[in-house]
């Protein structure tokens, strides 16, 4: 006689507990360009913990569809589509803080309507974007004269720059790759960005800080060393996000190799 496998196997049906609301980890979003070949990898690094840190981070990503070609309509185009990437997000979840991860875009659609979209799918407290979190960054620094850096097209570097003195700091010194895809932006290689930074500082001996526009930028290796060689901080859109989901979500993180911004 040939046993089926539900005759073959008996399962015990065990208890288990789940883990009280009161313990569970800051429930972090990241909402990620199609394109960004890069965000994912150094937010590891920005939201590294210590290790006797009682509560941990959960962060949760997802994909939302954006033409390589970095353009204005193009980036604009975004508006549109944040409904079908955060449907992508659990059902009813819940979390503290959530992430829009591209500066271009955050500046052209704007942090405001920005953070109306996400909250009128998702259950979130508080939303942030790389333009938000970058002003907040240099202010709680307290610099105001600025060197920029950007990958992309001058058309948007200028309103970027704009938008920044617009908002009381003064872009002393400005330079841009000239690159407008972003799966090229994403191969560009932390020593080039570095010796660009570099340039930006010796042609402006004035500068109280760098801003390195673009999430696709690998900058987390070279801020430190940056920091060290030129005396002055150096943020960049990667770092100030991170930095600015731990202040609003209230996630402790550790200050190690991350630059001046982490320790304020």
């Amino acid at each position: 006689m040939i046993l089926s496998e539900e005759e073959k196997i008996q399962f015990n049906h065990l208890s288990f507990s789940t883990i009280p609301k009161t313990e569970q980890s800051i429930q972090m979003g990241l909402v990620i360009l199609e394109t960004d070949l890069t965000i994912e990898t150094e937010f590891r690094h920005f939201l590294t913990q210590d290790k006797k840190v009682s509560q941990a981070i959960s962060l949760l990503n997802t994909r939302i569809p954006c033409d390589d070609q970095v353009t204005a309509d193009n980036l604009t185009l975004m508006e549109g589509r944040f409904s079908g990437a955060l449907s992508l997000f659990p059902n009813n979840y819940e979390f503290d803080v959530i992430g829009y991860g591209c500066t271009s875009a955050s500046l052209l659609i704007g942090a405001k309507k920005i953070e109306k979209l996400i909250k009128s799918r998702v259950k979130v407290h508080k939303v942030t974007t790389p333009m938000t979190a970058v002003k907040k960054g240099l202010k709680a620094l307290n610099v105001s004269r600025i060197g920029y850096l950007a990958p992309y097209i001058s058309e948007i570097a200028y309103a970027m720059c704009t938008d920044l003195e617009s908002e009381g700091f003064e872009i002393i010194g400005a330079a841009t790759f000239g690159e407008d895809k972003d799966s090229v932006v994403g191969t560009i290689s932390p020593g080039s960005i570095l010796e660009a930074i570099e340039s930006l500082t010796n042609e402006s001996e004035d500068l109280e800080a760098i801003f390195v526009s673009c999430t696709s930028l690998k900058c987390a290796s070279i801020i430190s060393i940056a920091e060290k060689r030129l005396g002055i901080p150096v943020l960049s859109s990667n770092s100030a996000l991170a930095w600015d989901m731990a202040k609003l979500s209230g996630a402790r993180i550790s200050q190690a190799d991350k630059g001046r911004l982490f320790l304020v």
